[in-house]
């Protein structure tokens, strides 16, 4: 057997355990995804009959399996990269390598996406505060400099949105590049006052409640949202087809993205505490928030109230909280709250992004250089070649909206990554016999097998279109798969004809 040395890149990972409790939960929380689900995400899609809070119990029942197995491999395998690791080592190392790669050209896409598209938040936020007190200047940056980028902004209005979110983005990997704790605070402190504002919103709309109907007029007024009398909580024409129509939706946004703890567990504090916990809790919390909020507004406005107005998009969760606040300090509050979710979710994903590169640099299938650390166990290059992507992919919504949001059916390259994830817990438990990880295993491969399968056919994640498939979508899913097909191979001819056998990393789980 050669020396770990000779099949890894060194015999350390250099990496320094800073991630406590809190910043693994914050972690999952930003890859779940909460206040993105809670805005324009879902809400606006949900047919008659369709029943938004019983959707998400279904979709939060049907991951526990994925949860179950997440943990226990979390606890048993705990190394930078999480589940390409107990691919790698558990399925096969070519394709896990391959799957992890086309799965981070995804995770660059969908952060650009994010980045640029965060501006709709923006522009919500202005138009709502700005119309209800009668503001023209934020009236007037709403119809001209944050316009909604889904409705034809000019090319100077997407270079702002360009320049703002590859400022931010800049900013974040900076702060990460400087020292890894930083960018875990930073993770951690946007997390924290996201969700407190989402509770916020939650408390607001509770307090409201006994007068709902008046304190909510005008906002419905001043922007036309058709409304249905008659309060009703539940449907009388429900329908569990609708409901469950809905899974896909909630499966895009938030429950099965429970990858991020799982990636940096090589840097846990405390790690067999952290390990058990993180996953769990984030996906509860992320649980009561999304059921809460949606449980509520059936409870306040009224089931057919609500199904009338979501599809305008302006009415959902966090724009009745800002008009019911009552005050414009509130009103703000709330406000950057629903933005900063946006700028949530991109932290999260440079910290993520990071450690799969690391972890596929580590193992030699990415350069060496990838893996190297700063003395505040920082990986710059690894940082560095994820700006360099999200910087590249941004340009893509500045040259044509529409290619951009075809992006968004990228998610079928997580979906089959989720699904190995979750096939490599059953092999692991077949192979040690551990009759927990072999049920949750196979349960949670099914269930995500259901899901990518819905991320190739069904119209509403994009890849799939009412009159055929979406060809700029297949062309990115295509050209993902055939860049990391050639970079792993390229790779492997590489190493050896210097003597070096890739795939034997495959065989041994790598050092801390």
């Amino acid at each position: 057997m050669a020396s770990s040395s000779k099949i890894f890149v060194r015999e350390s990972s250099g990496l320094l355990k800073d991630v406590s409790l809190t910043d693994a939960i914050m972690l999952n929380l930003g890859n779940l995804s909460a206040g993105e689900a809670l805005f324009e995400s879902i809400s606006p899609y949900v047919g008659q009959g369709g029943v938004l809070w019983l959707a998400s119990v279904f979709a939060f029942v049907l991951s526990v399996p994925q949860i179950i197995v997440y943990t226990l491999m979390t606890l048993k395998i705990r190394r930078t990269g999480g589940d390409y690791v107990w691919i790698t080592r558990n399925i096969n190392g070519s394709v896990g390598s391959i799957l992890a790669l086309s799965y981070l050209i995804q995770s660059t896409a969908f952060f650009a996406i994010i980045a640029f598209f965060s501006a709709s938040s923006v522009n919500a936020v202005l138009c709502v505060i700005g119309k209800l007190n009668g503001n023209p200047s934020l009236l007037y940056l709403a119809s001209h400099i944050f316009v909604n980028p889904y409705c034809a902004p000019t090319l100077d209005q997407r270079l702002t949105f360009y320049g703002i979110s590859a400022l931010f983005f800049g900013i974040v990997i900076a702060l990460n590049i400087r020292k890894a704790s930083w960018g875990y605070k930073l993770v951690t402190g946007l997390g924290i006052f996201s969700v407190l504002t989402l509770i916020l919103g939650i408390a607001v709309i509770a307090v409201n409640a006994s007068d709902f109907f008046t304190k909510i007029a005008p906002f419905t007024s001043a922007f036309s949202i058709p409304t249905a009398s008659g309060k009703v909580f539940f449907p009388s024409d429900f329908s569990i087809f609708a409901t469950l129509a809905l899974l896909p939706m909630f499966a895009l946004y938030t429950y099965p993205w429970i990858n991020a703890g799982p990636s940096v567990s090589a840097e846990f504090r405390n790690a067999e505490k952290v390990a058990k916990l993180n996953i769990i809790i984030a996906s509860l919390l992320t649980f009561l928030l999304v059921t809460g909020a949606f449980l509520e507004m059936d409870l306040v406005a009224g089931y057919n109230f609500n199904i009338s107005a979501y599809p305008t998009f302006i009415y959902n969760f966090w724009t009745v909280a800002i008009a019911l606040a009552g005050n414009p300090v509130l009103q703000w509050i709330i406000g950057l709250g629903v933005i900063l979710w946006n700028f949530y979710t991109l932290s999260y994903g440079v910290v993520m992004f990071s450690r799969y590169v690391f972890a596929l640099s580590f193992d030699r299938v990415l350069p060496e250089k990838f893996s190297e650390v700063n003395k505040y166990g920082s990986p710059i290059y690894a940082h560095l070649l994820d700006l360099t992507i999200t910087l590249v992919l941004l340009t893509v919504p500045v040259l044509s909206v529409s290619a951009a949001s075809s992006l968004y059916g990228t998610t079928i390259l997580g979906a089959v990554y989720l699904l190995f994830g979750v096939s490599a817990g059953a092999i692991y438990g077949f192979k040690n016999k551990e009759r927990i990880l072999q049920i949750a295993g196979i349960i949670a491969a099914g269930y995500l097998g259901y899901l990518a399968y819905e991320a190739a056919t069904d119209p509403i994640f994009g890849f799939m279109t009412p009159s055929g498939v979406n060809m700029i979508t297949l062309t990115f899913v295509v050209s993902a798969y055939v860049f990391a097909i050639a970079v792993y191979f390229a790779s492997w001819y590489k190493h050896k004809k210097e003597g070096i056998d890739v795939s034997t990393a495959f065989k041994e789980i790598p050092p801390e």
